[in-house]
């Protein structure tokens, strides 16, 4: 002990606890840093899934600007001739006509139509009158309720479900419809959408000339890319179809139109 404190050294205990000391800061900063390294990686690989998110969500709207264009320029034989499929950047993208093409749409149906579909679930005609027209009522840009329809006021005890005056987001919001019960919405849904398209009219009709011309139509088409095997990533557009030649078509409205498959109980019908 006399001899190091002459030589002007620590004690040897001193010294090993230094030592450890620096060991244990050693750890803790290689600690600090793989954590930085792992927080690094994680957010370097979401970021990269967002990018790749991004591309594909372009090349999917690219791909159904090209099919619009080309049912524009062609008319209701090549919505005939789909799917296609068009190769843009590295991604091929497949189009086909969307589901929405073959169903009700819950924004154009008009109360003969809605009607008739209530009617044929097996609704009696006043129940199916009496929920197209307050489907209507919601949907509609006034407040005057229908024959047997329901503005807000009949929704004073559900004013969140009030009628938005607006066209339908999606089917799902069917359900906010005054009287509208699981069991009608579960029948009904399967056979709308909010992304269909307008059936071919009649053959050289007056208003659409020779059967191939799509002036004034919708349709409704969905592109989709195979991301993986089973997995595939898709998005729908409705497309309006114009006779200017500047603008031969424009796009309603873009989403996800998967069908409902909902459970449809059997049994008479409620109201």
């Amino acid at each position: 002990m006399i001899l190091d404190s002459i030589a002007g050294e620590p004690p040897v205990r001193e010294r090993g606890s230094a030592l450890i000391f620096v060991l244990w800061l050693s750890l803790f900063l290689a600690a600090v840093l793989l954590s930085i390294t792992a927080m690094t990686h994680t957010r370097l690989r979401l970021a990269a899934v967002e990018r790749d998110s991004l591309e594909r969500e372009a090349a999917l709207r690219s791909a159904l600007d090209v099919v619009a264009y080309d049912v524009a320029q062609i008319g209701r034989s090549y919505v005939a001739a789909l799917p296609v499929e068009v190769l843009i950047g590295e991604y091929l993208v497949s189009v086909e006509a969307g589901p929405g093409q073959r169903l009700t749409d819950l924004n154009m149906a008009n109360d003969e139509q809605l009607t008739a579909l209530f009617v044929r679930l097996g609704e009696s005609q006043v129940a199916a009158e009496t929920i197209a027209d307050r489907i209507l009522d919601w949907r509609d840009t006034d407040d005057d309720e229908r024959a047997r329809g329901a503005e807000r006021a009949a929704y004073a005890a559900r004013p969140d479900d009030a009628p938005q005056n607006r066209a339908f987001a999606s089917v799902e919001e069917l359900r906010h419809v005054l009287g509208l019960t699981p069991r009608q919405f579960a029948c009904a849904a399967t056979h709308l959408t909010v992304l269909g398209g307008t059936s071919a009219p009649a053959r050289d009709s007056a208003r659409f000339g020779p059967d191939t011309r799509i002036d004034g139509m919708r349709i409704s088409l969905r592109a989709s890319i195979e991301v993986r095997a089973g997995h595939r990533h898709e998005l729908v557009g409705l497309a309006e179809f114009e006779t200017s030649s500047e603008r031969p078509f424009l796009w309603v409205a873009f989403g996800e139109d998967r069908l409902q498959n909902l459970n449809c109980p059997s049994g008479e019908g409620i109201w």
